[in-house]
């Protein structure tokens, strides 16, 4: 169990990584309001056509959110795109 969590954290570690290294990504902070949920920042900024539940997946990592819940007044940055 402790290897696959480890194996896990070490190959979605490094995607993000070589992303940050490669490009730097300019964000914008929001704080979290009523009825605001991770899925709806997600699908204003993901292109059409792409999957809006990997954007889901970078604002997690982004914001070092272990879930996708939300509180309001919780402050939470967004990439521009």
């Amino acid at each position: 169990m402790v290897v696959l969590v480890i194996l896990t954290f070490a190959a979605m570690g490094g995607r993000g990584d070589t992303r940050s290294e490669s490009k730097s990504t300019e964000v914008v902070s929001y704080t979290v309001a009523p009825g605001d949920t991770l899925w709806s920042y997600a699908s204003r900024i993901t292109p059409e056509g792409d999957d809006v539940s990997e954007t889901v997946e970078e604002l997690k990592q982004l914001n070092h959110l272990q879930t996708s819940s939300l509180q309001v007044g919780q402050r939470i940055m967004v990439p521009v795109r």
